[in-house]
């Protein structure tokens, strides 16, 4: 009680002043059209500011669970397409009575690590056994090609970057389908090489790289690049192709990876092939 009164003793002035202020403008704002009206736009206005600054936040802090569940919608879609599809129909008359089943679905996943300044690049993404993603298993986002699963744990995997050394990757040109084989020299990393083109085929600079499809890796139709410049070693029967990726991989975030729900006969019947 002491320190009460020696407390109001020592700012009974200041508190005496600012009670007095408050049942001023208590007084004129409610006695005062005018002032009440400035009051209360004054109010609405600083309310809506602070009611925008809290919405704002709380979309910040939801953003990564609505971009998960946005990805996830994206792989169901993309599982939709046409190249995800198999044909069942022997003979095609008419596109209406075509009957086709399902070969690919795809699973979203985040890259939490990555590289492309070495010679073998590697990426770690947040999916892995307990997602039903497999060893060998391609790897891609929306602006192209990524890597091939190389390593798959419970929860997370290992991806063997297209930036990688060992990278083997059939892709085709997509104006006339010649196909061959995509690799990396090490050195600039929005640069592959395509090889065993053959010579007789028709090559314009820009023409669309694409993967193949023949592969139970990746589907085809998805994007690798356009060819930047191409060239015939003296004697070769085959081009070396420079092709500029579409996909920059320092920016690569998101990502989607292959499920071929036909890989298992694919590779039966390829095994039983190369046993003859």
């Amino acid at each position: 009680m002491r320190n009460l009164i020696y407390l109001f003793v020592q700012f009974g002035g200041l508190i005496t002043f600012v009670v007095l202020e408050i049942l001023c403008m208590y007084l004129v704002i409610n006695f005062n059209k005018k002032q009440n009206s400035i009051f209360v736009n004054s109010s609405n206005t600083i309310s809506g500011l602070l009611y925008e600054r809290a919405d704002q936040l709380a979309e910040f802090w939801d953003m990564s669970s609505v971009s998960d569940s946005l990805a996830e919608e994206n792989a169901r879609l993309r599982a939709e397409l046409r190249n995800a599809r198999f044909v069942e129909t022997i003979l095609q008359d008419s596109a209406r009575n075509e009957k086709t089943s399902q070969r690919y679905t795809f699973i979203s996943a985040d890259i939490i690590n990555n590289s492309v300044n070495k010679h073998s690049n590697n990426i770690t993404i947040n999916r892995g056994a307990n997602h039903g993603v497999k060893i060998r298993a391609g790897v891609f986002d929306d602006r192209g090609i990524v890597g091939i699963i190389r390593n798959v744990g419970s929860r997370f995997s290992s991806v063997m970057s297209i930036l990688h050394k060992e990278s083997r990757i059939t892709a085709a040109i997509r104006r006339n389908n010649y196909f061959g084989s995509l690799t990396w020299n090490g050195s600039n990393p929005r640069m592959v090489t395509l090889s065993d083109i053959p010579k007789h085929a028709q090559l314009i600079k820009g023409d669309t790289i694409q993967t193949s499809g023949y592969s139970t890796i990746f589907p085809a139709g998805i994007m690798v690049g356009v060819i930047d410049t191409f060239w015939l070693e003296p004697g070769s029967n085959f081009y070396t192709i420079d092709v500029l990726l579409s996909n920059d991989l320092s920016k690569s975030k998101y990502v989607y990876i292959v499920n071929d729900l036909m890989r298992e006969e694919i590779n039966t019947i390829e095994e039983e092939v190369s046993d003859e």
